[in-house]
């Protein structure tokens, strides 16, 4: 009707006729674009969230390892060779060692030649060196992996070797009651703990072996001792190996070999032949051509020779730093040269230990 205004159209109605001319005037195909465009979007969002999953598990593994790692550097549970049951500990003294000549440990063959080659598998060539000492070096060396391209070339399966951990000494030791006499020696330390399958030990070269064996104590004999009356005469005995260089390391064998610095703070007389008045001095050496006193004179003298005495001897925090050797001599007032001591010697990690 002339005169009538017609009401407004409600808001809503406004804009959904304005939203509905704007659909009018899209394209079919950019909208399905656009739609694509929207999952793919969702799809590498999606992607982006299993990254950073795997992300945040990786940061996980790795904090957790690292923070073992740091807590193992606070308190290492062990250490290479405390004088335990637990794992098996072996000898090998060369006197001579010529081109062609092996070692086998385990199913691992280490041969030594005078030019490195290829070798197949479960096979380590060693290259002989100026000298028998840095033969035997190098050996202890490709035993535990070390990397030396120039000296060692390792094949399939044997970097390192995974039955044992190897350390050269020229100082005297013990495997047990078996006195392992001062020369180019390997220390040899089983990584796995309570094992008992056999493990083969053998040699081609000119040398002694000490089979694999489970020890609860260093043996060390009194040769200082001299015959008369009180013993007047008699002097400390050699130099003898407890902890060979670089082999206090964090977290045991099976590790990473770490090597960190470890305080002496107990030594137990397990047993002894006699009842003579004994002393023992400590000795730290990372050549084993300069040592150097850090204890001297502790008594381990006893009233009785019975077996599984366990006398403790406190020590006063002898220091053993990382890469260093830990070594014994002692004397008595006795007269017998065979005459001996069975230790145990316990040690505690220091308050900031390093390792290299």
């Amino acid at each position: 009707m002339d005169g009538i205004v017609e009401p407004p159209e409600p808001p809503a109605q406004e804009w959904l006729n304005k939203v509905l001319a704007a659909l009018a005037e899209l394209d079919i195909d950019e909208i399905n674009n656009l739609l694509n465009l929207t999952y793919n979007l969702l799809n590498n969002n999606y992607d982006l969230l299993n990254t950073t999953h795997n992300l945040v598990e990786d940061t996980r593994e790795n904090l957790y390892r690292r923070t073992g790692i740091l807590l193992n550097h606070l308190h290492p549970i062990e250490t290479a060779s405390a004088l335990d049951m637990i794992s098996r500990r072996a000898a090998i003294t060369f006197n001579n060692i010529a081109n062609g000549n092996n070692v086998v440990i385990g199913m691992i063959t280490y041969t030594f030649v005078t030019a490195l080659g290829s070798p197949a598998a479960n096979n380590v060539q060693v290259l002989i060196q100026d000298t028998l000492r840095n033969t035997v070096k190098t050996l202890a060396r490709a035993i535990r992996g070390i990397d030396d391209e120039m000296n060692i070339a390792y094949g399939t399966g044997t970097d390192p070797n995974p039955i044992c951990t190897a350390y050269w000494t020229s100082q005297r030791f013990s495997i047990g009651s078996t006195t392992v006499k001062a020369g180019e020696s390997l220390f040899l330390l089983e990584r796995a703990e309570n094992v008992t399958s056999a493990i083969p030990l053998s040699s081609t070269a000119t040398a002694i072996i000490s089979d694999f064996t489970r020890s609860a104590y260093s043996r060390y004999i009194l040769s200082g001792n001299v015959s008369g009356s009180g013993g007047a005469n008699s002097v400390r005995g050699p130099l003898h190996t407890i902890l060979p260089i670089n082999s206090v390391v964090i977290g045991g064998q099976g590790g990473e070999l770490y090597t960190t610095a470890y305080d002496c703070h107990l030594i137990t007389l397990c047993r002894q032949s006699d009842t003579s008045e004994k002393e023992l001095d400590l000795y730290i050496s990372n050549d084993e051509e300069t040592f150097t006193r850090i204890q001297r004179s502790t008594p381990v003298g006893s009233n009785t020779s019975a077996e599984s005495l366990h006398i403790h001897i406190q020590m006063r925090q002898a220091r053993v730093p990382a890469g260093y050797g830990l070594y014994i001599c002692m004397g008595s007032d006795g007269t017998s040269s065979n005459a001996y001591c069975d230790l145990k010697v316990y040690l505690s990690p220091v308050p900031c230990p390093s390792y290299t």
